[in-house]
């Protein structure tokens, strides 16, 4: 039975219409579907990400931003040094630093986690990753090299880093640990 609702006219009075009917129209003709149980489950099929460089969408690509617009890359690039680090030794997981990093250095950074075996948790006490110095060299506009001396797992590296404002935020395009 239609449920039934009241409206204010322009008038004072007040009249009852019935809800109109929302359900969809029932259609029990048979199709050419038939389903099949699956044989196997579905595994994850791989995933092809392409990204589209400044020259091939300049409206809605990444967009470079200048310096102006950027924090301090020395204190942003330590925090980010350091969160390297702690993925490839497996204390963090790299899928943190997808935002933070372009695809290329992203995909580098899980294959190396990788082959370093599992995430740890809660790693062995005293094993921590130390960034003991950062030098920063601006040489254009929107653009930062990092060096650093770190400290990983009683081991001193020398990690290297070109930042690219994109979008409103630094980015690491490329990346070395020695």
């Amino acid at each position: 039975m239609p449920e039934i609702r009241a409206t204010e006219c322009a008038g004072s009075r007040v009249r009852l219409r019935p809800i109109p009917a929302h359900e969809p129209p029932l259609d029990d003709r048979r199709g050419n579907l038939r389903l099949v149980a699956p044989s196997a489950p579905q595994l994850a099929l791989p995933l092809r990400i392409t990204t589209a460089t400044p020259d091939q969408d300049p409206v809605f690509g990444p967009q470079l931003t200048d310096r102006q617009d950027l924090p301090e890359p020395g204190p942003w690039a330590r925090q980010l040094l350091q969160a390297v680090l702690e993925s490839l030794s497996g204390r963090r997981s790299p899928t943190q630093l997808q935002y933070w990093t372009s695809w290329s250095v992203y995909r580098d950074i899980v294959r190396v986690a990788g082959r370093s075996g599992p995430q740890r948790q809660g790693a062995v006490r005293g094993e921590t990753v130390q960034i003991s110095q950062v030098r920063v060299c601006e040489p254009a506009d929107g653009v930062a090299e990092v060096c650093a001396s770190a400290r990983r797992d009683g081991r001193w590296h020398a990690v290297a880093a070109r930042l690219e404002g994109i979008d409103g935020r630094w980015r690491c395009v490329s990346l070395t640990v020695g």
